[in-house]
């Protein structure tokens, strides 16, 4: 018999994983994206001889599919993992080098990793330092199966738990804002203790950082797009798919339509956004798509500034009592030489405020707020500018979202969903899109849902 095919709608990281993972278990992949480029979120693009990301994105030590990902790519050595240290800076009202205080991890196990590092955050007072260790604790101790995690917000449990607002805005937010996408204020207790669980509080090393040191489409997009081809996939891009085609019972799908043309398929993975899977779900598949489109979403904008001379001379740092979140030193990754100047990355998650201003607005308060946090940038001369949006960058993680995400199975047995707004038990990062992609492949695998009725009985019989 020939392989099954396999058509894979979308080709995001999510997209992009179904499509390795389904080659791997030797099924024939078409894999179609609609936009003229591949990656999903995590795209680049040139500007002036230079490569921008759309966004910074980064993963921890805990992401383990992810890494799996990148191992699968054979790209490990560019997105190196580096040990929790993170400066935290303040800016000072005298215009002079600002405040750090440090977020850094030690060798002792988990949670007492955070303890030294945490009891001398400058940033909050003595008494407020003393209590954070009371809400961690708390925060461990969560049942991340319980439902009822995700009828509260995080700020919520926070306050209960003897957490100031100064605490919240500058330790708790710190951390919860960039992997929610929302702030506690608005977050579900449920995800913000899965990334402090997962990430924090459960191995001393879980939260070590790692990013790309080269474009993210030479990291995630043109090594898989490689390995696909090799294996004989069938790669488009511009391919819109506008419908699915069912049997006359509605148990099972045949194809995709895509520009008028029918793809014949034996199984498909829908892996696009959560704002684009509404409009090609067939209502048979049984999933309960209004609910998919009240997740919402939650945009993060990133300003890029190129200078003539280095002025921050941290990899990454964070941000308080000022609208830069965090700020990423990308020259590497830029391709500018570091004898020409310096490329820094501002990410602004949450960007509720932000994603609708214009870019010459943007580029002119965070030029400004990078001359408070770093005097040198006063001397320094930019050189070029540019905003990079994501406007439906996560599905919002607020409270009773988790109770809208779907799981990657339908009604419809060989028809399955991937992307970061199922229900993979994290939140909308790059390993929630791995995780999701790997899930949808095993989905298909488990139930051998690919086949045709014939194969189902064949193989039903051989199993027997």
């Amino acid at each position: 018999m020939t392989r099954p095919h396999v058509v894979i709608v979308g080709a995001g990281l999510a997209g992009l994983t179904a499509a390795l993972e389904a080659v791997d278990h030797d099924l024939q992949v078409t894999l179609l994206e609609a936009r003229p480029r591949f990656g999903g979120g995590t795209w680049s693009f040139e500007r002036k001889g230079l490569t921008f990301d759309n966004g910074q994105h980064v993963y921890l030590a805990c992401c383990t599919s992810y890494r799996r990902y990148l191992e699968r790519c054979g790209v490990t050595k560019s997105a190196p993992l580096s040990r929790l240290s993170i400066p935290v800076l303040q800016p000072r009202q005298d215009g002079g080098e600002p405040t750090v205080s440090w977020i850094r991890r030690s060798g002792l196990p988990a949670p007492l990793h955070l303890a030294r590092s945490l009891s001398s955050y400058r940033y909050l007072s003595l008494g407020e330092r003393a209590k954070i260790g009371w809400a961690a604790l708390a925060l461990r101790r969560l049942d991340l199966f319980d439902p009822a995690l995700d009828d509260e917000t995080f700020a919520s449990f926070l306050r209960r738990h003897g957490q100031s607002q100064r605490a919240i805005d500058v330790l708790w937010d710190l951390i919860a804002l960039p992997t929610i996408n929302v702030r506690a204020e608005e977050a579900s207790l449920l995800l913000a203790a899965k990334v402090f669980q997962t990430g924090l509080l459960a191995n001393s090393d879980a939260a070590d950082i790692g990013w790309s040191r080269v474009p993210l489409t030479q990291l995630h997009v043109e090594p898989a797009l490689g390995i696909l081809e090799r294996a004989g996939a069938s790669i488009r891009d511009r391919a819109k798919v506008s419908s699915m085609v069912l049997d006359d019972d509605a148990r099972r799908v045949t194809g995709v339509v895509v520009d008028g043309e029918t793809i014949d398929a034996d199984a498909v993975v829908i892996a696009t956004n959560a704002e684009s899977v509404t409009k090609i779900l067939p209502a048979a598949a049984g999933t309960d798509r209004e609910g998919v489109d009240r997740l919402g979403s939650s945009p993060i904008i990133d300003v890029h500034l190129v200078y003539d001379q280095k002025v921050m001379d941290y990899r990454v740092a964070a941000g308080i009592d000022t609208p830069v979140q965090f700020v990423f030193d990308a020259t590497e990754a830029s391709g500018l030489p570091a004898s020409d100047g310096q490329c820094l990355a501002i990410s602004v998650s949450g960007a509720d405020e932000e994603h609708g201003e214009r870019p010459e607005v943007l580029i002119d308060r965070y030029a400004r707020e990078m001359e408070r946090i770093f005097p040198r940038a006063r001397r320094a001369t930019l050189v070029d500018a540019v905003v990079s949006r994501e406007h439906h960058a996560t599905f919002r993680a607020s409270v009773g979202s988790q109770k809208l995400r779907p799981g990657v199975a339908t009604a419809i047995s060989n028809l399955v969903l991937a992307g970061t707004y199922t229900d993979t038990g994290w939140p909308a990062t790059m390993e929630g899109a791995v995780r999701s992609g790997e899930q949808a492949i095993a989905q298909l695998m488990t139930n051998r849902a690919y086949l045709k009725g014939s194969e189902v009985e064949m193989s039903q019989r051989e199993a027997s």
